[in-house]
């Protein structure tokens, strides 16, 4: 008796280009969803949020992003935003963000 496994189309669901694109696509979503909890008092530092291009970081690029990003300030002028809008987002946004991944890499 002989028994063969197929396994080529799972090999293409785990594939690196498959992973990549779903690192992508939840990098995308990430910034989607924590953009409303950066300060917005002018706009600037959430108009400067971008996903690198090989997906693997979200990032805002301001001179005073960092002190915001990790320090409490009082008299935020947006209600709901403040320091480490990443944390806030995740606790919301989790499955969300799982979602994105698994329809990106196409699993």
């Amino acid at each position: 008796m002989r028994i063969d496994i197929n396994l080529d189309g799972a090999k293409r669901k785990m594939s690196q280009q498959s992973v990549n694109q779903g690192q992508y696509a939840l990098a995308n979503q990430g910034l989607a969803d924590m953009n409303p909890f950066v300060p917005f008092k002018d706009g600037i530092a959430r108009g400067t949020g971008h996903v690198d291009s090989n997906g693997e970081s979200v990032t805002w690029n301001t001179p005073y992003i960092a002190r915001l990003f990790y320090m409490p300030m009082r008299n935020y002028t947006t209600p709901g935003t403040g320091p480490r809008w990443d944390n806030k987002a995740s606790a919301i946004h989790m499955k969300d963000w799982i979602n994105a991944f698994i329809k990106g890499a196409n699993w």
